[in-house]
């Protein structure tokens, strides 16, 4: 059986608890908005909740790929000189061939690195 403390003057009935109310973000930032601007005239409350519809019924089109789209002839000139640039620069654009050092000697590769090495006659440099 689990211990259960005793205090004096303690009761084993537990508080009662108030539910407590809040209106939620929406209402409350409605409720500011409301003293900022005024509270909103019967006429508008009637017409924003109105039955009439809005607006037109949304019609999805299906555009594919290729498919001109109705633009201005400006826009599509421009268009079309992008194109034509980028399709210029890509040929004009051409790989660079690597830096190599050239040599005085023809057949005598070119040394990278040295480093110091401890030989039988001393400290010397060794290409590696």
């Amino acid at each position: 059986m689990a211990r259960q403390p005793r205090t004096p003057g303690a009761t084993t009935e537990a508080p009662k608890t108030t539910e407590v109310v809040t209106p939620t973000t929406a209402q409350q930032s409605d409720d500011v908005l409301n003293e900022i601007l005024g509270a909103p005239d019967s006429k508008d409350a009637e017409t924003s909740a109105s039955t009439e519809p809005t607006g037109t019924a949304y019609k999805p089109e299906i555009l594919l790929m290729g498919e001109p789209i109705d633009e201005d002839p400006q826009a599509k000139n421009e268009y079309e000189e992008f194109l034509e640039w980028r399709k210029n620069k890509a040929v004009a654009a051409k790989p660079v061939a690597p830096h190599v050092p050239e040599s005085s000697v023809g057949g005598e590769p070119v040394a990278k690195r040295t480093r110091p090495v401890l030989g039988p006659h001393g400290w010397t440099s060794e290409e590696y």
